[in-house]
């Protein structure tokens, strides 16, 4: 049996996710921000490489008419599609299925994870 690796090994290891290594361990959500430059900020400043977005319709278009995709630097970030809001089995692979057809879109490999 292996022992555990400490604090400071495992900060070193990449975080392996899905065939994605990762530095770091955070994953920031991109709900509950005022606004998309805040969002944009905050995301900047995290050091996270992987962000969570709810792909239900009118979370990524706001009132303005802005996209949040807009304010994600899609070659920096690995997206994390959201079903957040579904009610039904259905619906969540509907909206996973559209999560994975938009970062396609993008070349993203987030496309093939969902939360």
């Amino acid at each position: 049996m292996n022992p555990a690796p400490s604090t400071t090994e495992a900060l070193d290891t990449p975080f392996h996710v899905a065939g994605r290594n990762l530095q770091s361990r955070l994953i920031v959500g991109t709900g509950k921000y005022a606004d998309y430059p805040t969002m944009q900020q905050a995301l900047d400043a995290s050091g996270a490489q992987a962000v969570t977005v709810a792909v239900r319709r009118e979370r990524l278009i706001n009132e303005k008419g802005e996209s949040l995709l807009d304010y994600i630097d899609t070659s920096r970030y690995t997206i994390l599609p959201n079903t957040a809001g579904c009610f039904t089995a259905e619906d969540a692979v509907r909206v996973a299925r559209l999560g994975r057809e938009i970062l396609d879109q993008l070349d993203n490999p987030g496309k093939d994870w969902v939360k």
